[in-house]
């Protein structure tokens, strides 16, 4: 499966696996009510296996801090 990667046009930066889904909530009105659940450690770490298309731990996740 393919890897989702996002560029913000805004800054030029590049969002890869849940930082990608992230930024799509965030720009997306109806989406902006799926956000909250991404501050959950566990659905975050899912989110971020499914977008990325890994196996195991090597796609671990860190917590997002800030």
């Amino acid at each position: 499966m393919g890897e989702i990667v996002i560029e913000d046009y805004a800054t030029g930066k590049i969002h890869r696996g849940v930082e990608g889904v992230e930024l799509i909530y965030r720009n997306i009105p109806l989406f902006m009510l799926l956000r909250p659940l991404l501050k959950i450690p566990a659905f975050r770490r899912y989110v971020d296996r499914e977008v990325r298309g890994c196996n195991g731990d090597a796609c671990a996740v860190t917590p997002k801090t800030g």
